[in-house]
């Protein structure tokens, strides 16, 4: 745990060098700095506490992007965008594929979407899946906020993922399309079925 905080403070150190110690503002100040020598290399896992300076012209930071699974929340401030993380799903099972890695599958973004999934079955084992919720914050989502701002993309993190990583969206879509295959070709999960039986 240490080793991660000391990462975290070298990361957030390197981006201060970089931008000549830029790293003192906050994404609420009512003027963030311009005069940037130099932009952040984008960062698909921001963890922790930490803050990014990117280019208007990068495009995952114009998407907001992040592998985290991430939804848009309630923000007072329209200049603002505030995204908050939705955690893992996980094998009640806790089992493991054959090439030893665990299921660690995207939340669903809208709740009805997400209570759904976790009705279905491990498309590993056909266990029952669990939602790990994020709590990072003070035993709150972590959040993440973007703004735009001159020639400027400014993001900072607040809170450190208590969870594992989920797959990536790409990685949901190609297991997605898998499993639509093999569904024409498979029986039922044996949990859906009890589901349907109780109806």
């Amino acid at each position: 745990m240490l080793k991660a905080a000391d990462n975290v403070v070298m990361e957030q150190e390197d981006s201060a060098s970089r931008n000549g110690g830029m790293a003192s503002w906050d994404i609420n100040d009512i003027k963030l700095p311009q005069d940037v020598k130099h932009t952040d290399w984008f960062q698909e896992w921001p963890d922790s506490y930490v803050k990014h300076i990117y280019s208007s012209e990068d495009k995952n930071a114009q998407r907001h992007h992040s592998s985290w699974a991430m939804r848009n929340t309630n923000n007072h401030n329209s200049r603002i965008l505030k995204k908050s993380c939705l955690g893992v799903v996980v094998c009640g099972n806790d089992c493991s594929t054959l090439d030893g890695r665990k299921i660690y599958l995207r939340p669903a973004i809208c709740d009805k979407a997400r209570q759904k999934q976790q009705r279905k079955c491990c498309p590993n084992c056909s266990g029952p899946l669990r939602l790990i919720s994020c709590r990072g914050h003070g035993g709150y989502p972590v959040t993440n906020f973007w703004r735009h701002e001159g020639q400027f993309i400014f993001f900072q993190s607040k809170g450190a993922h208590d969870h594992p990583r989920p797959e990536t969206k790409l990685e949901a879509e190609a297991r997605r399309s898998i499993q639509k295959a093999q569904t024409a070709f498979s029986p039922p999960c044996p949990r859906l079925k009890t589901f349907r039986e109780i109806e």
